[in-house]
């Protein structure tokens, strides 16, 4: 197995260190189950992609991707419960009988949808709650599972678009971290303020659709947008873009996180000038803020 991994590496790499990955491969799996070598195959085979693609260990990118991915998964859970906080509020809120209700919904394309977005809430709590192994790939395939979906089912569900492409580049993000980059952004408690910026996403959500809170009609998905901003700046004044970019390597995580609310928000808003002008000064004031307590926070340290 570990003969075809190697081919996925760059040439001028394999040739120089291919004999030693393989040799620490037989090594550390000679008489362990298959279940473990094909992990560990498939860690390597991932680092191969990855440098094949110019992420490997000295590139610029990956020092985004570590501290962006705790924000994306954020991110992609709350999307993920915010679909699936409308679908339960409608299912309350319809005549239909449950059963039938659920026989209608879980098939075809909007089944798709439902489930999709289940296995990405559930795959990014488990990620951010420390189970990597399983609760990124659960992402990844919900996200692109969704994908698919949002685009058979074309405009009923939203922009054909701008919502699989939100989804395509957060499942990239996910599967483009390097391991030791991943440690490094769930460190630093970047895990708990995700997990965080997903409370504060659904709560409001959900105590409005339970008649708890008034409810807003023009909120437009600001709201998310706004949460993940404040983790953003919040991120800023507490790391200090310590590779010395003033703020530009929180910003660019915080931009990497922001499609998959983004994308709900414009479709939400589009055509009309109200929300869109909100919408813009959101993310004027994310920018601004982001560079703002990043300068801060490295002068007065």
């Amino acid at each position: 197995m570990i003969e075809h991994v190697l081919r996925l590496y760059p040439a001028a790499y394999r040739r120089a260190h291919g004999a030693e990955i393989a040799a620490t491969f037989h090594e550390l799996t000679a008489g362990e189950p298959l279940g473990v070598r094909l992990r560990d195959g498939a860690d390597l085979a991932g680092q191969a992609l990855r440098m094949r693609v110019g992420l490997g260990p000295a590139a610029a990118l990956p020092k985004v991707l570590g501290p962006a991915q705790p924000l994306v998964l954020a991110a992609s859970a709350a999307a993920g419960g915010l679909y699936l906080l409308r679908w339960y509020a409608a299912v309350v809120a319809s005549p239909v009988p449950l059963g039938l209700r659920l026989r209608t919904d879980l098939s075809g394309t909007w089944g798709v949808l439902l489930v999709s977005a289940l296995l990405v809430f559930a795959g990014s709590a488990a990620a951010l709650a420390g189970r990597w192994r399983a609760g990124v790939p659960c992402t990844v395939l919900g996200l692109l599972a969704f994908a698919a979906a949002a685009v058979v089912s074309g405009p009923a569900f939203g922009s054909p678009v701008a919502v699989p492409a939100a989804a395509v580049l957060a499942a990239a993000v996910l599967l483009g971290c390097p391991p030791d980059r991943r440690r490094e952004g769930m460190a630093a408690g970047r895990a708990g303020a995700a997990g965080a910026v997903v409370a504060l996403v659904l709560v409001p959500r959900a105590a409005v659709d339970a008649h708890v809170l008034p409810g807003v009609s023009t909120d437009y998905g600001c709201w998310p947008l706004l949460v993940l901003g404040a983790a953003g700046v919040a991120s800023a004044w507490r790391h200090g873009s310590r590779s010395g970019a003033n703020g530009g390597r929180e910003l660019a995580a915080t931009a990497l996180a922001a499609p998959p609310l983004l994308a709900e928000a414009c479709t939400t808003a589009w055509g009309d000038a109200t929300a869109l002008t909100c919408l813009a000064a959101v993310l004027t004031a994310t920018v601004t803020g982001v560079l703002l307590a990043a300068r801060l926070g490295r002068t007065l340290r």
